[in-house]
Order: structure tokens, then sequence, then C-alpha cells
């Protein structure tokens, strides 16, 4: 299903959405508070993914807090955590800089949550602490979804006792269990009323089927909708014209295929035979050869014998000349790795499209988003082994990579350069 969504049109819309929210409230404020986000919009399910996604930052930032001098995992310790995040939640200012991308990824989120809830879940399942879906991780999810919500509690249902189970098991509950979606149109209507909703993303084969009551999303949709049909009118008035034209082509097709048996009657293949009886001087060249070959041998033996030094002296020179080709394709190799290998300054601008895509679409499922997202954890990180550590232990088991695969090879090279 997630084959249907157009995930750039996603992007687009999430970012112009954004930008639009943010225009109007960042001309007031220099920053905004956490009780400003939860208002922030009409569409509640996206203020709740922005506060979850500042949770989420805030976990990242809990989780680096290890030493080798301190035990971060007491119990005192960790109830001393959460009295902080319980007081610094209450102090949350974000600057528009860091706040609007969190607001594009919750707008892109609600949309996945909208139109395709499978894709929303299987990505909220790959995000689970230890890959591992179980009442302890999903329970604090649930206070952050309000659409489609009854789905991860089905899911629970299917653990019947077990403490957990992993990712990939729950996807594929996901995909055999029967759901009660709620229909989108609602909430387009709400998203569209502060930008309008591209036509990539509307359902519009199920639009002239929805009862009455959403009549405030059929006037949004409705000039949209108008044109195709009469398109299609037109297309069933023209029906008639065109099988005249396609009954005028046939007996041109059977007059083009009449000759066909004059020019197989023609067979000049008698002059195959003729060929094949050319081989025949072959022995005659053989014995030539034949005799030759002693008197070559002889005379050889006589003129090489004299001039064995001269070409002992030829070969040592052919040695020498091709030892230093030789030196000079390695040490171009080693010019060329030395700029492949060489230090670059951010991870994000060392790839290049083609690279991007790839990357996107073979590692990361496809998710431009959480591609975004590990860039930038990546970037945080202070040397190369904690970047190959969160890369093994985080995104290795939930996309399911291919370590050994060219694609990770290349991802992880490029890494690697970052902190050379």
């Amino acid at each position: 299903m997630s084959n249907k969504l157009n995930l750039s049109a996603v992007e687009r819309y999430s970012k112009a959405f954004a930008a639009k929210v943010c225009d109007d409230f960042f001309a007031q404020y220099s920053s905004i508070t956490g009780k400003q986000i939860l208002s922030l919009s009409t569409i509640q399910q996206v203020n709740m993914l922005t506060i979850k996604a500042l949770f989420d930052k805030w976990q990242a930032e809990t989780q680096r807090l290890r030493s080798p001098y301190f035990d971060f995992g007491a119990s005192e310790v960790q109830q001393a955590l959460k009295t902080f995040m319980n007081t610094v939640s209450q102090h949350i200012s974000v600057k528009r800089e860091h706040f609007e991308p969190l607001l594009v990824d919750s707008v892109g989120e609600t949309l996945v949550l909208i139109l395709e809830p499978q894709t929303f879940y299987k990505e909220l399942m790959r995000d689970l602490p230890s890959f591992k879906f179980s009442q302890e991780n999903i329970r604090p999810l649930t206070k952050y979804i309000l659409i489609n919500k009854d789905i991860l509690p089905k899911l629970a249902e299917k653990l019947n006792g077990q403490e957990f189970v992993f990712a990939n098991q729950a996807m594929t509950w996901l995909e055999e269990t029967p759901l009660t979606l709620e229909k989108p149109d609602q909430y387009l209507a709400q998203l569209a009323e502060i930008v309008p909703i591209p036509e990539e993303l509307v359902p519009s084969k199920e639009a002239p089927k929805v009862a009455d009551a959403n009549a405030s999303f059929f006037d949004f949709v409705a000039p949209v909708a108008q044109p195709r049909q009469e398109v299609a009118q037109a297309r069933y008035e023209l029906q008639p014209v065109v099988e005249r034209v396609i009954e005028t082509p046939a007996p041109v097709i059977e007059r083009v295929v009449e000759p066909a048996p004059t020019v197989v009657v023609e067979r000049p293949v008698e002059v195959a035979p003729v060929v094949t009886q050319r081989p025949e001087p072959t022995p005659i060249y053989e014995q030539k050869v034949e005799s030759l070959t002693p008197r070559i041998s002889e005379a050889a033996a006589e003129r090489l014998a004299p001039k064995e030094p001269e070409d002992i002296r030829l070969n040592e020179k052919l040695a020498s000349d091709q030892k230093s080709v030789n030196d000079q394709a390695q040490s171009s190799k080693s010019v060329l790795d030395y700029h492949q290998n060489s230090r670059i300054e951010g991870i994000t601008g060392a790839i290049s499209l083609n690279q991007r895509f790839l990357f996107t679409n073979n590692l990361f499922g496809g998710n431009i988003q959480a591609f975004s997202h590990a860039l930038e954890e990546l970037e945080l990180c202070k040397d190369f082994s904690e970047a190959k550590e969160l890369i093994l232990k985080k995104y290795v088991p939930r996309y399911m990579w291919d370590i050994t695969g060219a694609e990770a090879e290349e991802f992880i090279d490029i890494v690697k350069r970052r902190f050379n």
C-alpha cells in the first residue's frame, strides 16, 4: 500500500504547511513554548506528534548521559533524571530554525497516518527501543496518537501474555489483522483550511461516493472533480470515431502480409553448399607448415645463439619499463584513494543526488524523513566509533540492512570520511 502514496507530494505539502503556520506564529513570537505547541494548529494530531518529536529528542539526550565514572543506571539517578525531565518539560522554548523541521515531520506523519495507517505504524515499530514490541514500549506512544488510535491496542492483544516480540513480528500481525480505519475526508478538509491539498494526495476515486455529511470537503475538491467528469463524457462520445479508425487499417494489414510468401519462395540459399566446399585447401596449407617447421627451428637456433646477451639486455629493459608503468599506475591509484578517503566537512554535503536516492530506497525503506534524521544523528557523533555503534545498534536492525551490501558499505565509508 505504501507504493500508492506519493511521498514526494507528502514532503512538499508538509514543508508548505509548516512554512505557513510558522510565518503566522513567529511574526509575533521569537520562540514557542510547550503550551503554545498544543494549540498551534487546528489539527490536534499535528500538535501531538510535534510534542512526541520533542519527547524523542529528550530521550536521545538522556541516553547520551553515560560515564565510566558514574552509574547513571542507579535507581536514585533515574528518579532524579525523571524529576529533571518533568521540570525541563515545563520550560520548553524553541526558536523557528529548530522548530520548523519538527513541524514538517509532524505534518508528514499525520498525512501518512490519515492516508496509509499501516505505513505509519510500521515506521513507529521500527523506532521502538531495542526493536521490541511490548506493552512497556508502546504504552507511552498511545497518548500521542488520536487518529486510527485503536490499532496499537489490537496488536497488543496478540502478545497473549508474552513479554515482547520483535518489531518484524508485530508488522506481520499488522498486515494480517483486519482493521477498521477512519475516513480521511474530515482530516484532509481541516488541513486544506491552512494549505490546499494537492491532487496527488486526494483519494479521488472515493470522493464521489462519500456521504453529504462532508459537504465542506466537497466544496474544496468540487472544482477539481468537475472537469474530470466532462473529459470522461467527451471520451465516451469519441468512441465510435475510434472504432472507425481501427476498422480502416485492417485490410491494409492483410495486404502487407500477402507478399510474404513471394519473398520466401525466392531462396538463394543454394549458395550455402558452395561455401562449405571452400575449406578444402586446409590440408595443403597444413602440409606446407609442417614442412617449414624444422627448417625454421634450425635457422632460428643458428641466428639466436650469438645474440643471447642482447636479448637479455632487451628483456631487462622491457622488465624495467614494465615496472615503471606499474609504479605510475600505483601512484595514480594512491592519488585517487587519497581523494576518495579524504576527510569531508559534512555527511549530507558529500552525498550526491543519485546516492541519496539509493540510500533512501535501499537502506531506509523509501522514508525520506528517516534518512534525514539519520544524517542529523550521525553528524552529532563525536567520532567514527560512536557513529558506527549507532549504525549497528539502531539502523541495521531497524531497517534490516545487508551490512555486506554495496549500499551499506558505501554509506558507512562516507560516514567514516566525516571523522577521518
